[in-house]
């Protein structure tokens, strides 16, 4: 069972998706630099996320979405809760959550892991996506 590794910065807009804004969207892309696992770079040099993110009250969120690489897509949902909380800077907050890969497809068919995000949000909407992941294919 291969075992790939990647650290990349996504970065994109989140956009609410219903009035109240407990429910959010987020686009973003990520550069694919070189070094990365081949099985990684294989049909482009970027990344995309989508991702949908559902909000409580507390600051906490869980998240559903899917990794778009040149060889196939992750799939992936929050583990446990989320978190976001505001910075030293006004206008910018900052998060934290831990997606489990749920397969997806071509090399990510049947795939299992975990992507750590680290992240933040500025006032414009712009989000900068930090992640690690250690994801093993079948």
């Amino acid at each position: 069972m291969p075992e790939l590794r990647y650290q990349l910065t996504f970065e994109g807009k989140v956009s609410p998706e219903d009035e109240m804004g407990a429910r959010m969207l987020i686009e973003a892309v990520a550069p694919i630099p070189a070094g990365l696992d081949p099985a990684l770079t294989q049909g482009g040099r970027s990344a995309t996320l989508a991702a949908t993110v559902e909000t409580d009250d507390y600051g906490g969120f869980t998240e559903t979405g899917e990794i778009s690489f040149g060889a196939g897509a992750i799939r992936f949902q929050s583990r446990g809760e989320g978190f976001i909380e505001d910075t030293v800077e006004e206008d910018i907050q900052q998060g934290c959550v831990i997606r489990a890969v749920q397969g997806g497809s071509g090399i990510f068919e049947n795939a299992t892991g975990y992507i750590v995000s680290t992240f933040t949000v500025g006032e414009d909407a712009t989000i900068r996506d930090s992640q690690s992941a250690v994801i093993f294919t079948m």
